[in-house]
């Protein structure tokens, strides 16, 4: 991750030890042509080396002005500037708060061109590498700290974007190791940045999928298709000097520059646990010397919401689970450092301006909801805006991460309805971005304000009602745990935690059609139905000719919005 300097060339114990925590990022991409739906997906989680960082969503919009410059805010980067282009290009970014003295770190960008830029995932290479290309001199390179948005902010294309970020390198340098994707509707690119001067970038196939942990994963490169690559001019002369490891007759680039931490287990388990996940089939066993593959095929196709569960995994099915104690030491991908993640869908036949849907989960993704986000919008919702590194419940990022730290503190109580709670509501998040999709195109027939206005009210509606969500959750685990606060006699018995979720768009999403009359519901789905009523602690069941009753764990109540509050476990137990 961030915040490091050229430290990983020759890592003693102790320094594994003090930067582990900030090295910690993973990579995740699909191919359109693997994906259920037919997007391209790039995907990358933000860790830190602590675990509350307070992060933020923005919108920066287009401006025309000449002289001005992309400046690095890092307290050690002695006012380090680039220069911008007279006219740069609206983004969204997430930015770190400003309280922080590190400097901006935009994370993930999408830009008015359907251009996403998302970066890094930091690497490191070996002592001998480092002798041919040395990272640049302290406060004088390009870092991480602007990298996707001075990048996205000047590009129409994704492979305008390995243009440019080339050229970028070859002026000014980079400060440190680092892993790059950008995509567009038509192709995406991964950029590998292996020192001071040297990067290839390489065209992902759109029929395989990837992830990966703190490492460097291109190897060989195929010059039978040399318009899938895009490196600089003195990279072979350096592998050439670096006493090159060959492989299928090539110099395997991640082979002859990687550094012993960037293979070691720390990196490795999660590139194979990602393999695992997406191809059982020819993952195997873990093996710790083993260089897995940059690019498979899967063993089905893949969604975005199977891109989140990636994001949440703990080596879970697999004999490093860290649910158990001997394994809690081991770094997943599911890390309690995360401070946000982003998976950027693109959608070719969305329009450009709009074609990029970026799912932002603030907090660690295991205890928390990815939110969708159209890159049209022009603002975003106003929990998104507030600063500071201390628990505020006016952020989206406080109020996100407050779960994950009482789905940490009661992991058995808690851990498996919170996630519950935001897996239902990502399914409806998806739900709804599909439905809109049709009205979003017709608001664009009308122009390009118009559509944006329509996404970035959708965007704002959306963010409002998981934060909301956010608080609600909580407020009702600290009640129920406030409930069970007694003398714990022997007739008492524990108080259930129900969390309350709205029923029509649940229920739809399943499969029911939803009948409404005055308070009462009705369920149906083939010989099946369901029939309950605002207020009432029971609820019908019919199948076929077999008539039941239920009880309700908490009385269904009425919304606000012509919608009625059922708990969590009547939606889980719908058939």
């Amino acid at each position: 991750m961030k915040r490091i300097r050229l430290v990983l060339v020759m890592l003693a114990a102790a320094m594994v030890i003090t930067t582990a925590g900030a090295y910690a990022c993973t990579g995740v991409y699909v191919g359109k042509k693997v994906s259920t739906d037919g997007t391209t997906i790039i995907a990358r989680s933000e860790d830190q080396g602590e675990s509350g960082y307070n992060k933020l969503f923005k919108v920066m919009p287009r401006i025309t002005k000449a002289g001005r410059y992309m400046v690095d805010t890092g307290e050690d980067q002695n006012g380090f500037r680039v220069p911008l282009p007279e006219t740069t290009y609206k983004y969204t970014y997430v930015p770190d708060s400003t309280a922080s003295t590190a400097g901006m770190f935009p994370a993930c960008c999408t830009n008015e061109y359907g251009v996403a830029v998302m970066g890094t995932v930091s690497a490191g290479h070996n002592s001998t590498y480092d002798l041919f290309d040395p990272y640049v001199d302290t406060g004088t390179g390009l870092r991480e700290a602007i990298e996707p948005a001075l990048i996205d902010c000047q590009c129409k294309t994704a492979r305008e974007a390995v243009v440019v970020f080339g050229k970028l390198l070859k002026k000014y340098g980079s400060e440190e190791g680092s892993i790059l994707m950008f995509a567009d509707k038509k192709e995406a690119w991964i950029f590998e940045v292996y020192g001071g001067h040297q990067y290839c970038a390489m065209r992902m196939p759109e029929d395989k999928v990837a992830a990966f942990g703190n490492q460097f994963m291109i190897g060989g490169i195929d010059y039978s298709h040399s318009d899938d690559y895009y490196m600089s001019p003195g990279l072979i002369n350096v592998l050439n000097s670096c006493q090159p490891v060959m492989k299928d007759g090539m110099i395997n680039i991640a082979m002859t520059i990687s550094n012993d931490y960037d293979r070691s287990d720390y990196s490795n388990m999660r590139t194979w646990m990602g393999h695992k996940i997406l191809a059982a089939s020819t993952a195997g066993d873990y093996d710790s010397k083993t260089y897995y593959p940059l690019f498979y095929k899967p063993d089905s196709k893949v969604s975005v919401l199977d891109v989140m569960d990636i994001y949440r995994n703990r080596f879970q099915g697999t004999k490093y689970d860290m649910s158990k104690s001997k394994n809690a030491a081991l770094r997943a991908i599911g890390a309690n450092t995360q401070s946000d993640i982003h998976i950027v869908q693109v959608f070719s036949d969305m329009p450009k301006d709009c074609c990029d849907v970026m799912w932002l989960c603030l907090g660690n993704a295991e205890h928390s909801v990815f939110v969708p986000y159209f890159s049209g919008i022009t603002s975003t919702y106003k929990a998104y805006h507030v600063k500071g590194a201390q628990y505020d419940y006016r952020s989206a990022y406080w109020s996100f991460k407050q779960l994950d730290e009482v789905g940490e503190a009661d992991n058995r109580a808690l851990s498996q309805t919170v996630k519950d709670y935001w897996k239902i509501q990502e399914l409806g998040e998806e739900n709804t971005i599909l439905s809109q999709m049709p009205l979003i195109k017709k608001a664009y027939t009308h122009g390009t304000s118009n559509g944006r206005a329509y996404v970035t009210a959708l965007g704002k509606k959306m963010g409002a009602e998981q934060f909301g969500n956010a608080h609600s959750l909580y407020s009702a685990i600290v009640t129920n745990q406030i409930m069970n606060q007694t003398d714990k006699s022997e007739d008492f018995y524990p108080e259930t935690l129900q969390v309350m979720v709205k029923l029509k768009g649940a229920a739809k999403m399943l499969g029911y059609k939803v009948e409404v009359s005055g308070e009462s519901y009705t369920l149906t789905k083939g010989d099946v139905s369901y029939s309950l009523e605002t207020g009432v602690g029971t609820y019908t069941i019919t199948k076929g000719m077999n008539v039941s009753t239920d009880v309700f764990g908490k009385k269904p109540y009425a919304s606000s919005d012509n919608d009625i509050y059922v708990p969590l476990e009547f939606v889980k137990s719908l058939e």
